[in-house]
């Protein structure tokens, strides 16, 4: 590959040696690459501080094609993504949404469409926009960009007043005839709680309102969902249930 100049974002980031990193960096036209940053460690290097993870870049690399790690030749921050420190549930978000969007941008690959996904969700949180909702519309937008969107349609002739479930397995909602929990894995959802994920689908932005509603079931049903059909689903999705990052109170 010729030297190229290309916005990206870092996903991820490791220790190569005592003065370089290896850095994970989702782009638009090669998808997710591994760089190698020679010496962004040395003070005199003027890099330190710019590959921050989730921050966004402007960066020049290159190597042999078909590489599995290219070279980094400069670099220059564009936005650092400051406000995701402002709590450890909103760093944890950011994690499961750079997780997605590597999973469905492999290297070589090109991906504008999750490059701006991932971009546009992490300004929002990075603004302070509620997490749990954030999270639930960008996951279903997501998941309609890996061609995984779940079905959140009621089945035609269900009774008024039956029992819907959601099963993970059967990819959406299920109305047994019985009425009684199906047989592979399933969990009960609220019609309020439909209603909102049709919202969120429909019009994504209405989760940056703090008075959406109430999105925890939500999220728990769509973690599930994710699970099952990801071949490698968000690590960092565990972390979401620990109580060091319970939510707290405003956005």
């Amino acid at each position: 590959m010729r030297r190229t100049t290309s916005p990206g974002i870092v996903l991820r980031r490791w220790p190569y040696s005592e003065n370089s990193q290896v850095l994970r960096v989702l782009t638009p036209k090669f998808g997710a690459v591994s760089i190698l940053a020679k010496g962004v460690n040395r003070l005199k290097s003027g890099q330190i501080g710019i590959y921050d993870t989730w921050a966004l870049v402007e960066i020049k690399f290159g190597g042999k094609e078909g590489a599995e790690m290219f070279n980094l030749y400069s670099g220059k921050l564009l936005d650092r993504m400051s406000g995701l420190a402002g709590g450890t549930r909103r760093l944890v978000a950011a994690g499961i949404l750079a997780e997605l969007a590597e999973l469905g941008s492999p290297p070589g690959q090109p991906s504008p469409r999750l490059f701006l996904w991932l971009h546009r969700w992490l300004e929002h949180l990075a603004e302070g926009a509620p997490v749990d909702a954030l999270l639930c519309a960008a996951v279903l937008e997501g998941l309609e960009e890996l061609g995984l969107q779940p079905d959140l349609e009621i089945p035609a002739g269900t009774p008024k007043g039956a029992t819907l479930w959601f099963s993970p397995a059967s990819g959406g909602l299920l109305v047994p005839q019985d009425g009684h929990r199906p047989d592979q894995h399933a969990r009960r959802i609220s019609l309020e709680d439909l209603a909102l994920l049709q919202r969120m689908r429909a019009t994504p932005e209405i989760a940056l309102d703090a008075d959406c509603g109430n999105p925890e079931h939500c999220l728990t049903i769509l973690g599930e969902f994710l699970h099952y059909h990801l071949e490698r689903p968000p690590k960092a999705w565990q972390l979401l249930h620990r109580q060091d990052v319970a939510p707290v109170p405003g956005p």
